[in-house]
């Protein structure tokens, strides 16, 4: 996390008021009562996406873990809400201590109407152990987290909009982020007004490891733009509803899974509706490799087509040699692979499509959850993933995400100011059997 010294600050309360709505229901599309906005609706927001909910010890160490999913356990990310009219907290823009579960306020208040959370990146903490593939892992993170900030958001009616494109140069001044050492990742306004994004004065910019990765900047700078954009669409809703528990419930009970039953099936069902929730108002184009769900052969398919696989046949092996043996490629009962053509995409659609990729990730594990499943991210070999959808090499591979029969059951991740003790599980390296 960041470190800010001597800046005011505003504790959220720690009872966080959960509207009860179930997560299959925000994931469909459909609409919750409005909530007020105050400090503890913000606060429950905030938490559900980049609190601190489970802490681990190793070697006498204290680890922290958020809410959200992250690639290798890295969380890349900081949050800021600039805020306006939110009853109990003070216009202004302040960065979120997930840990402390409190509000540091960095700068006045920004010009604007709607509150809007600035999720910025971090390359060096992904990029100290995936190097500049860590810039990716930003944009995947990102997405798993904006899925957690935008369901609780909208579980409480308070319309999130998501951004993607944005002037970069104003938000790097709107939260105090150099462009080197962080950068402004996407915004998500609550509610239809103007984004509270014009900074209205210097902000503070805290302390981070002063590590540059110069490809990650170059990469960063190359789609830079001086425009906002319009929010991401939405999608039309799911006019079926599994039934689940609360939105809270759900995100407190997710995590990365790390061993799967590979001797355990699910139905078809817990494959078709996750993944059209996951992919509301998404155009990536997403594939499946079926492992074990029932009544549907074992093969590649490109979605949404479930009857005709490119290729069919047990592809354990293949994965497991294209996710460099990591276990779960093998024991899921899917897995899910997002992919574009790299001519379509220019510098700023490239971030798009990665983030669009963690969007859906995280949807994923929401859904999954919710249902009784499991689920986790999975790194991969890009160059063999073409061949294996029957696709060109100039094919852009953006993310897999395994979905299975949980083998263990993770510890609920607890309330702020009482992150749940856990031990993390080791995940299988290698062929099983």
């Amino acid at each position: 996390m960041k470190v800010y010294r001597g800046l005011a600050v505003v504790p959220l309360p720690r009872d966080l008021p959960d509207p009860g709505v179930s997560a299959t229901s925000v994931l469909a599309g459909h609409q919750a009562a409005v909530q007020p906005l105050d400090a503890a609706q913000l606060g429950r927001v905030l938490y559900l996406g980049a609190g601190v909910v489970r802490v681990a010890e190793r070697d006498g160490r204290r680890i922290p873990f958020r809410a959200s999913g992250s690639a290798g356990g890295r969380f890349p990310l900081e949050v800021y809400a600039s805020t306006r009219g939110v009853a109990g907290v003070p216009d202004g823009v302040y960065w979120y201590d997930g840990q402390e579960h409190a509000l540091v306020q960095v700068a006045p208040a920004a010009v604007g109407s709607a509150t809007t959370l600035v999720v910025t990146g971090v390359p060096w903490r992904t990029g100290w152990r995936y190097a500049e593939r860590g810039w990716r892992h930003m944009y995947w993170d990102a997405g798993t987290l904006l899925s957690q900030l935008s369901t609780a958001a909208a579980s409480a009616g308070l319309a999130p909009r998501l951004r993607s494109l944005f002037p970069d140069a104003q938000l790097r001044t709107l939260v105090g982020a150099d462009g080197v050492h962080e950068h402004p990742v996407a915004l998500l306004s609550l509610g239809d007004g103007d984004p509270a994004v014009a900074p209205a004065g210097p902000a503070a910019a805290g302390e981070l490891p002063p590590v540059e990765f110069p490809l990650c900047t170059a990469a960063q700078r190359a789609g830079e733009r001086a425009e906002l954009g319009v929010p991401w669409p939405d999608g039309p809703a799911l006019p079926d509803l599994p039934a689940s528990d609360s939105v809270d419930e759900v995100v407190l009970r997710r995590g990365s899974q790390r061993r799967m039953d590979r001797t355990r099936t699910l139905p078809r069902p817990l494959l078709e509706w996750p993944l059209r929730a996951a992919l509301r108002g998404v155009t990536v184009p997403h594939w499946v490799v079926v492992h074990g769900v029932d009544g549907v052969a074992p093969g590649v398919y490109r979605w949404p087509d479930l009857e005709r696989p490119l290729h069919g046949g047990d592809l354990r092996d293949d994965l497991l040699r294209i996710c460099l043996d990591q276990g779960l490629a093998g024991e899921a009962a899917y897995v899910v692979i997002a992919a574009a053509p790299l001519a379509g995409l220019d510098d700023r659609t490239y971030r798009d499509a990665q983030l669009a990729a963690g969007l859906v990730e995280g949807r994923l594990h929401l859904a999954a959850y919710a249902l009784g499943a499991s689920a986790s991210g999975m790194t991969f070999v890009d160059a063999e993933v073409p061949a294996l959808l029957g696709e060109p090499d100039n094919l852009a591979t953006l993310l897999f995400t395994c979905v299975g029969v949980p083998e263990y059951t993770g510890r609920r991740g607890g309330k702020p100011g009482a992150p749940t003790t856990f031990r993390p599980v080791v995940p299988r390296l290698g062929p099983q059997t």
